[in-house]
């Protein structure tokens, strides 16, 4: 066997070595800082006690995006269940039609424990400039009511 032979073959044996390396996945590393995030359910329960309709409750149907839905039926609580990262992200807002005034009733649970409950009187005949005017929030604050 000549010198270039040897030195074609043994090239040829270091290369079929490296390239099924590529072939073959590599074991899993151990990862020491476990960043799994610890999701948690809420509920939201919104109730106005007042014959109207056009009310809309808005909620964080997750840590980022707002849902809305309608709240006319008297009495009648909207119940919407969902799951965040951060419960304290956690917050909704009320908005009565005009000229509606009712008693609202909002309560936010995280993992089925009460975290907010409140029930106050709504007036929408107040300031017509302001635009929290016939609103109650519940909760943390959000982008539709900043």
């Amino acid at each position: 066997m000549n010198a270039t032979l040897r030195i074609g073959v043994a090239a040829a044996t270091t290369a079929a070595l490296f390239g099924s390396g590529q072939l073959i996945p590599a074991p899993a590393a151990a990862d020491d800082n476990d960043n799994t995030t610890e999701l948690h359910n809420v509920t939201y329960i919104a109730k106005v006690d007042a014959w109207s309709s056009g009310n809309v409750v808005t909620f964080m149907r997750n840590d980022y995006e707002t849902a809305s839905a309608d709240l006319d039926a008297f009495g009648t609580p909207f119940e919407a269940n969902t799951v965040m990262s951060d419960p304290s992200k956690a917050g909704m807002v009320i908005r009565l039609r005009f000229p509606t005034t009712a008693t609202v009733h909002c309560e936010i649970k995280v993992d089925e424990v009460t975290t907010v409950k409140s029930e106050r009187f709504v007036n929408t005949w107040g300031n017509t400039n302001d635009p929290h005017t016939g609103a109650m929030l519940c909760g943390a604050l959000i982008s539709s009511m900043a």
